[in-house]
C-alpha cells in the first residue's frame, strides 16, 4: 500500500474522475457525436441503474437510432430483445 500526500491522492482522484489528460471519457466520443449530444448518456443511465449488457444495448440502439444508423439500430435493439426474451423464456422454462 503505497502512503501518498494529499497532493498526489488529489492528482490522482482527478486523474481517474477526469483522466489522465484532464478530460472525462464521457467528453470523448469514438466516431460521431450520437451520444454526447444526448441529454443523457447511455453509457450513464446504464451504468448508474446497474443495467444488464442485452438490456444496455437495447438503450444504446434506441438512443441513437435517429442520429446514427437509423431503422438498423431500431433492428439491432429488436435484436437484442428478442435474444433477451429467448433466453429468459429458456431459463424460466429450465426452473
Amino acid at each position: 500500500m503505497t502512503d501518498w500526500t494529499n497532493e498526489e491522492e488529489e492528482v490522482m482522484q482527478t486523474m481517474l474522475s477526469k483522466g489522465a489528460n484532464g478530460t472525462s471519457a464521457l467528453d470523448v466520443q469514438v466516431a460521431g457525436n450520437h451520444y454526447k449530444d444526448l441529454a443523457i448518456q447511455p453509457v450513464e443511465y446504464i451504468h448508474a441503474n446497474n443495467i444488464g449488457y442485452m438490456e444496455g444495448n437495447v438503450i444504446k440502439y434506441v438512443s441513437r437510432w435517429r442520429a446514427k444508423h437509423g431503422i438498423k439500430d431500431l433492428e439491432k435493439a429488436k435484436h437484442y430483445i428478442e435474444l433477451l426474451i429467448e433466453l429468459e423464456t429458456r431459463t424460466c422454462s429450465e426452473t
